[in-house]
């Protein structure tokens, strides 16, 4: 694949906004179950914890859940590196569990000073439409399942997580932070510069 645009699509939950840790916390108030991150070993979170399909739902239409959620540590700072260097930032999120999580979306973001260009809502079958239409170049991600299906259309990079380890599209690169997903995205534009160094982010076949 050609060296991508300076336009950049960003997942928001597992990326953005640390939603494992969330289900830790709510799942112990509302459940009374202990879990811990490692935990999380699989997309399908009924499957890997013993949190059933309709509680799992039940805390996801609870909008407490999404406006008390807190964000990665370091991620305000790395979407801002990246709007400095003159990238267009676009967060594009699958979350249409209530009918006021919109909002509670954009004010979310809002309280937390994370500014972008656009903030899309999109259903995972709908994000390879999204990153199409807004031609995105890169597209970071934290689930496996939806990173091998925008690499048909861009290059992404999978931040590594327990729950999205296995077979990986050829233009999926995995990365340990998001810091180091911004720092392969700049790199690849700065003048003078090598393209990211790919030893440096683990491919996982």
């Amino acid at each position: 694949m050609q060296i991508p645009n300076r336009t950049v699509g960003v997942d928001l939950d597992g990326v953005i906004a640390d939603i494992v840790n969330q289900l830790v916390r709510f799942s112990r108030i509302e459940y009374d179950l202990s879990l811990v991150p490692s935990a999380f070993r699989s997309e399908n979170i009924e499957t890997c914890t013993p949190i059933k399909p309709d509680q799992l739902r039940k805390l996801f239409c609870e909008p407490k859940f999404f406006q008390t959620m807190r964000a990665m540590q370091g991620a305000r700072r790395s979407l801002m590196q990246l709007i400095a260097a003159g990238y267009a930032v676009h967060i594009v999120t699958d979350r249409f569990w209530y009918p006021e999580i919109q909002d509670d979306t954009r004010r979310w973001l809002s309280d937390r000073l994370i500014r972008v260009n656009s903030l899309v809502f999109a259903t995972k079958t709908e994000k390879q439409s999204v990153a199409r239409n807004l031609e995105l170049g890169w597209f970071i991600e934290d689930q496996r399942s939806n990173a091998n299906l925008l690499s048909e259309v861009c290059r992404v990079l999978l931040i590594d997580r327990p729950y999205n380890q296995g077979l990986l599209a050829p233009d999926v690169l995995r990365v340990k932070t998001l810091r180091q997903a911004v720092d392969a995205v700049a790199r690849n534009f700065m003048p003078g510069t090598p393209l990211a160094d790919e030893s440096l982010l683990r491919r996982i076949v």
